[in-house]
């Protein structure tokens, strides 16, 4: 069998109904930087023949920024124009096949909580203290996504949750 290296988390892509606030919202509530965007794709812009490809015949435009967490994972956010995004009545969808939520690593829990409330996300559940000075919350960003906010990083909490 051949030897493969591990990987690393390369980015995430997120659906937005603003893409220009939501650039600000993960700014200033996770000190996400901005890499590039927010930039308009259509069917007339360079990479228009791969993205159609991906997103299928119905895709005609979007809005699309990159952003970047502390560690270097990409945060990539997009409006997309045609057809126009719709937020979906149920957001947390968790018993269907794929991604469910983005899980951020913050220091200060706290503030990022009091963040997350102050620039019009939401906390959707309690704070959880896992197995001891490891808390999780789970909150949405202003337009649905659910995102974990977690005290510490993966490999210390999936060690503290492990029984």
């Amino acid at each position: 069998m051949a030897d493969i290296s591990r990987a690393s988390m390369n980015h995430i892509g997120l659906t937005v109904g603003d893409i220009d606030a939501a650039v600000r919202w993960y700014a200033r509530v996770f000190g996400l930087r901005l890499l590039d965007g927010p930039m308009l794709c259509d069917r007339t812009t360079s990479g228009a023949e791969r993205r159609r490809d991906v997103f299928g015949e119905r895709w005609g435009g979007m809005k699309l920024a990159h952003m970047l967490t502390a560690n270097d994972c990409g945060l990539e956010l997009f409006q997309f124009l045609e057809p126009e995004a719709v937020k979906p009545g149920e957001n947390f969808e968790y018993w269907r096949y794929g991604a469910h939520h983005i899980a951020f690593t913050v220091d200060d829990f706290d503030a990022a909580l009091g963040r997350i409330r102050d620039h019009g996300g939401r906390t959707r559940t309690e704070v959880y203290d896992v197995h001891g000075e490891t808390f999780v919350c789970y909150c949405e960003d202003p337009w649905g996504n659910v995102l974990e906010v977690v005290s510490r990083r993966y490999a210390e909490l999936s060690a503290a949750t492990t029984y």
